[in-house]
């Protein structure tokens, strides 16, 4: 408890100028738990066809970006999304995977075949982040499985990694703020760019017809928006539209 508690301590102090999650924590985390390799991921859950990986770290590195393949197999098998689903909740206190899976069943998975688990023994905790966002952190060893020790270690800082990505978070808006010269309003974070996509939004078009209008991509449109959400602080058109002012008219551009 006293570990955690310093390390409490000097997450806190490092919160509004680290990056967020990366090696240093890892490293200090999976020292603490025995672990030989330690994964944190950052997942968007706002898409209509899946979780999306904003963000990742490794202990020790570098990270090993799933193809898509492997992501299908990390969707539809990890046993730890399984578990998620048979709670309800995205969100868990720390688990091993012998708390979670039938290992024999488990062991006659594609997921376990070719996802590697080359290191048997793992444990997750996944937390909330920002908004619309998922963390996740993993750690794994090869030898004896993890105590319950380790797993009351990880859960006694789990609430000081949430606090910290949320330190960082504020942190980094204030200094995007503080950039800002002019603050009319929410509609002054955007570039003039992001205001033509709102402008076209508001009058209904579609993602296809907005990248018709402007002459880009709807995949250019689609990037578009998140960084509108995120600087609004929104998770929708609807919601982005009335923090800017603007008004929804039912219509399509042709």
């Amino acid at each position: 408890m006293e570990a955690a508690l310093a390390f409490w301590a000097e997450l806190m102090a490092a919160a509004p100028e680290a990056e967020r999650v990366d090696q240093w924590i890892l490293e200090r985390v999976a020292a603490f738990v025995g672990a030989e390799v330690a994964d944190y991921a950052e997942l968007d859950c706002r898409g209509e066809r899946g979780n999306r990986l904003l963000r990742a770290a490794r202990f020790p590195g570098p990270v090993t970006i799933p193809t898509d393949a492997e992501w299908e197999l990390v969707e539809t098998e990890n046993p730890f999304s399984a578990y998620a689903a048979r709670i309800g909740s995205l969100q868990f206190a720390t688990k091993r995977l012998t708390d979670v899976a039938d290992m024999r069943a488990f062991r006659k998975t594609e997921f376990s075949e070719h996802m590697g688990y080359g290191l048997p023994h793992d444990m997750q905790t996944w937390m909330p982040s920002k908004r619309g966002t998922l963390s996740s952190l993993e750690f794994a060893r090869t030898g004896r499985n993890f105590t319950e020790r380790d797993v009351l270690f990880v859960d006694a800082v789990r609430p000081a990694l949430i606090a910290y990505e949320a330190l960082h978070a504020l942190a980094e808006t204030v200094r995007r703020l503080e950039t800002v010269t002019d603050r009319g309003g929410p509609g002054d974070l955007l570039s003039a760019r992001e205001h033509e996509v709102l402008d076209l939004v508001a009058v209904g078009a579609s993602n296809a017809e907005i990248a018709q209008a402007l002459w880009i991509s709807p995949a250019t449109v689609r990037k578009h928006l998140e960084h509108i959400y995120d600087k609004l602080d929104v998770g929708n058109r609807t919601a982005a539209l009335a923090r800017t002012g603007r008004t929804a008219v039912v219509s399509s551009i042709h």
